[in-house]
């Protein structure tokens, strides 16, 4: 009996840990491509193109006169839902970014089911798993592909000198508000960054594909920035709200918080 349930212990240890291995990796495949050498520092020369909102937005983060970030490693946990109505459950999740490729891997786990979220060489695709071994479901093509650089571009508010970087374009659309367009080898996606009076980024809104029941349908997706804290000397949002704009009503379905965030560190956790 006692070897049995070692054998079980050492079973479930090795299903386990079979996942963050494999996403390990890859990681270090996707950093290795990060671009080398020399990174340089953000100055206003990067930015004096920009519309003033932006240069004000990056301004306010702290970022000019800051190494260009190439990698990100970051860790978040918030409550995570899949319907309106369910309680929120805890998600804990780890990610990283190429950031001069537009790569990124998301990983996260609640309970006992784990999902992979990637968007590698300009494909994405969404994959979950019952104890990291057994697929349950997955999501790849045009529509993924979309959906995912879209959320790298959104999700730059953590690693703000990507907005220099010449695969965003930015067109002023008031005062306090501009549109990122950003494009890769004939993908693009555009998202709409408004600002407050301090010009932090306040919310992100844009047209993204959302999948139920197996089919792709646009809606508008949102993202509403709650908290910012310094990190690394930068000036990020640390907890902000993700909610799909339904006829019936608006459907928060994820409230990711920043644990930590480590930059230009090309290694896996």
């Amino acid at each position: 009996m006692k070897v049995f349930i070692t054998s079980v212990l050492l079973l479930l240890w090795i299903v386990l840990n079979t996942g963050c291995t494999t996403m390990n990796k890859t990681i270090i495949k996707m950093f290795d491509n990060a671009t080398p050498g020399n990174r340089g520092v953000v100055t206003e020369e990067d930015i004096k193109s920009l519309p003033e909102v932006i240069q004000n937005y990056l301004h306010y983060t702290g970022i000019i006169g800051k190494e260009k970030i190439r990698t990100v490693r970051l860790r978040q946990q918030g409550g995570f839902r899949l319907k309106p109505g369910e309680d929120f459950k805890t998600m804990s999740a780890v990610q990283y970014f190429n950031v001069d490729d537009i790569e990124f891997y998301w990983r996260g786990k609640v309970s006992v089911v784990t999902a992979t979220d990637r968007f590698l060489g300009g494909k994405g695709d969404l994959t979950v798993r019952l104890l990291d071994l057994i697929k349950v479901s997955y999501a790849d093509g045009p529509e993924v592909d979309q959906g995912e650089i879209l959320r790298f571009l959104a999700e730059g508010v953590w690693f703000p000198s990507v907005f220099v970087n010449d695969y965003i374009r930015w067109e002023a659309l008031g005062e306090r508000s501009a549109r990122a367009t950003i494009v890769q080898n004939g993908l693009s996606a555009s998202a709409d960054f408004y600002f407050n009076d301090q010009y932090q980024v306040s919310k992100i809104i844009a047209n993204r594909y959302m999948e139920k029941d197996g089919t792709f349908k646009m809606a508008v997706w949102e993202i509403r920035i709650k908290r910012y804290t310094e990190f690394n000397g930068i000036r990020i949002p640390q907890e902000s709200h993700v909610i799909w704009k339904l006829e019936e009503g608006d459907f928060c379905w994820y409230k990711p918080e920043i644990q930590d965030i480590e930059y230009n560190v090309s290694l896996p956790y």
